[in-house]
């Protein structure tokens, strides 16, 4: 559904940056953190986070490293200290909007003649 899609790529740079407040993640973690955290009503499938992993990290809000896991290298990514500013402002501005949409739909059908 596009409603849907359009709301998952608006939030996606939120929500990984939040994950990554906590620690150091790869990108199926990622992913997985998401599913399990949303109880599977919000999800980003990988062809979806990857082109966001690679925004946050060329505007160096995030970094990435590599590092050997059951004979495996994988790549992490790690919220560096523009990161949290950036996450900081874009969550004061996530509560103000929909502070202001709920205002909006919670409005009686009389408000709106005001």
């Amino acid at each position: 559904m596009l409603i849907r899609e359009n709301f998952r790529r608006a939030s996606a740079e939120l929500i990984v940056l939040h994950l990554l407040l906590e620690e150091d993640l790869y990108g199926y973690q990622i992913v997985q953190k998401i599913k399990i955290s949303s109880k599977g009503l919000f999800t980003l499938p990988e062809g979806t986070l990857y082109p966001v992993m690679y925004r946050l990290t060329s505007k160096g809000l995030i970094s990435e490293f590599h590092r050997m896991v059951n004979k495996r290298m994988r790549k992490y990514y790690h919220l560096e200290p523009d990161g949290l500013a950036y996450y900081e402002t874009m969550l004061c501005e996530y509560k103000s909007i929909t502070e202001g949409i709920a205002n909006i739909l919670n409005s009686e059908a009389g408000d709106r003649d005001e």
